[in-house]
Order: structure tokens, then C-alpha cells, then sequence
């Protein structure tokens, strides 16, 4: 029978050859389809509609927002944002901004901002701020504030002040200020004071507990 009504229907299925009755899944509709929009689901591990993507267990199965995409098991579970992009493990898994990258092992797992970007293992997992860029294992891992850029493993790794930069390993890796700037290895690494600028292997590196660059503070060198 010929239909295009917007409802859900249920696939029919056999148990094997020969002549055996038509089953269908009704009860719990784990398998529908909606001739009407061509939404396609199977619950808690695909669905296709007309403007959301999701593919794996749990990916993107309560509030997932128009033109998003959720890609991974529990990518993208809960409240993902309008055309975010989560890929990978628990990927943009709560609360995900709109127009927000998240992009493997729990990038952007937990509070992405809008417009945030974070790509690697840990990378912006939670907490990061709107605008803020996080590229790297560990790359503004917790409490990245927003338009903070962070590129290179465990660069401004915990809590990266707002409009600061860390570039290379260990850069910025923690408590570094706003509008901050640390490039190379180690630079930065610790407690950087706010529109303090570190260029260089280990340049204004500090240990935790004993001394760290002050805020407005230059350092050029290793």
C-alpha cells in the first residue's frame, strides 16, 4: 500500500526461509522510519533525519540540535548545539554550543561554548569557553575561558585566562592570565600573570609553589 504520511512505521522481518509470518518490532520501535521526512532511527545508535546525523550508542540522543552531527559512541548525547560537529568518544557529549567542534576522545565533552574548537584526546574537555580554540592532547583541557587559544600537547592545560595564547608543549599549561602569550616549549608553563608575554623554551617558566612570571611581564629566551 502506497503511503507518504508523516507517522512512524516499523520495519517487517522473517525469522528465516520458507514460509514464516511477518514480524515487526512495535512495542519498543528500536527500528522506524518516516516515509513523510525520510527520518531514519535506531534508537540510541543511528539517526538519520532531514538535518541531524548521528552514528553510535548514545550519540545524540536527547535534544541534538539542527544540522548537527554526532559521530562516535555518546558523541554528542546531550543538548548538543545547531550545526556542532562532535567526533569521537564521548565527544561533545553535554552541552555542546552551537556551530562548536569537538573532534576526538572527549574533545569538548562537557560545556563547549559556542563557536569553540577543540580537537585532540582531552582537548577543551570541559569547560571551555565561547571562541576559544584548543589543539592538542590535553589542549585547554578545564576551564579554557573564552577566545583562549591553546595549540600543542597540554598547552594551557588548566584553567587558560580569556583572549590568552599558548603555543607549544607545556605552553601556558596552567593558571595563565588573560590576554597572556606564551610560545614554546614550557613557556609560561605555570601561574603566567595576566598580558605577560614568554617566547622561547622555557621562558618565564615557573615550578608550582616557588616562582611564576607577574602579570604585564616580558621574557625573551630560554
Amino acid at each position: 500500500t502506497d503511503t507518504n504520511t508523516n507517522a512512524t512505521y516499523y520495519p517487517t522481518f522473517v525469522a528465516g526461509a520458507g514460509s514464516q509470518p511477518l514480524l515487526a518490532d512495535i512495542s519498543t520501535g528500536a527500528i522506524s522510519l518516516n516515509p513523510s521526512n525520510g527520518d531514519f532511527n535506531v534508537v540510541n545508535t543511528l539517526k538519520l533525519t532531514q538535518t541531524q546525523v548521528a552514528v553510535g550508542k548514545g550519540a545524540g540522543t536527547t535534544t541534538q540540535g539542527a544540522s548537527s552531527v554526532a559521530i562516535g559512541d555518546s558523541a554528542g548525547t546531550t543538548t548538543q548545539g545547531a550545526n556542532a560537529v562532535a567526533i569521537g568518544l564521548n565527544a561533545g557529549n553535554s552541552v555542546q554550543g552551537g556551530q562548536s567542534v569537538a573532534v576526538g576522545r572527549q574533545a569538548g565533552q562537557t560545556t563547549q561554548g559556542t563557536n569553540a574548537v577543540a580537537v585532540g584526546y582531552l582537548a577543551g574537555q570541559t569547560t571551555q569557553g565561547a571562541s576559544s580554540v584548543a589543539i592538542g592532547v590535553n589542549a585547554g583541557s578545564s576551564g579554557q575561558l573564552g577566545g583562549a587559544v591553546a595549540v600543542g600537547l597540554q598547552s594551557g592545560q588548566t584553567t587558560q585566562g580569556a583572549n590568552s595564547v599558548a603555543v607549544g608543549g607545556n605552553a601556558g599549561n596552567s593558571g595563565q592570565g588573560a590576554s597572556a602569550v606564551a610560545v614554546g616549549q614550557n613557556a609560561g608553563n605555570f601561574s603566567q600573570g595576566s598580558s605577560a608575554v614568554a617566547v622561547g623554551l622555557n621562558a618565564g617558566a615557573g615550578v608550582s609553589g616557588t616562582n611564576f612570571q607577574g602579570a604585564n611581564a616580558v621574557a625573551i629566551g630560554n
